[in-house]
């Protein structure tokens, strides 16, 4: 493979934006998930939806977002309406709590997320999840 080749595949990459307000997790995320997938890390509601709207203003596609629930300066479900309001993007909402149903269900017919799981997260399922979604 030539040089060329291998700058190509990787502008070919589908982007996943990973939202986790826990460094461990963010980045055990990140690191799973680089092989296959551009990854932007941020740690915050507000942060992601900073850099949802800049790299959309940029021209640059976010494929996925896996979006914490439980972040420490807001909800993920308010990070994913906010997100929607800018066209959106396929969002896996992660949580440690027992959600409540109306509001799952509330999120996906709006389109807001597209599933929500529960942790702990095993990796493999994780991965196998990613690539469901956004092949």
């Amino acid at each position: 493979m030539s040089q060329h080749d291998a700058t190509h595949s990787e502008a070919e990459k589908k982007t996943v934006m990973i939202c986790d307000d826990d460094r461990d997790s963010r980045e055990l995320f990140g690191l799973a998930l680089s092989p296959k997938y551009n990854i932007i890390l941020v740690d915050s509601g507000e942060n992601c939806v900073e850099k949802f709207i800049e790299e959309k203003n940029r021209g640059k596609k976010i494929h996925l977002i896996l979006l914490d629930y439980g972040l420490s300066d807001m909800r993920g479900d308010s990070v994913a309406r906010k997100i929607k309001e800018h066209n959106g993007v396929k969002i896996i909402l992660i949580t440690a709590y027992d959600l409540d149903d109306v509001l799952l269900k509330d999120l996906e017919e709006n389109d807001c997320i597209t599933k929500c799981i529960e942790k702990p997260i095993h990796l493999s399922s994780l991965m196998e999840l990613v690539a469901e979604i956004i092949s």
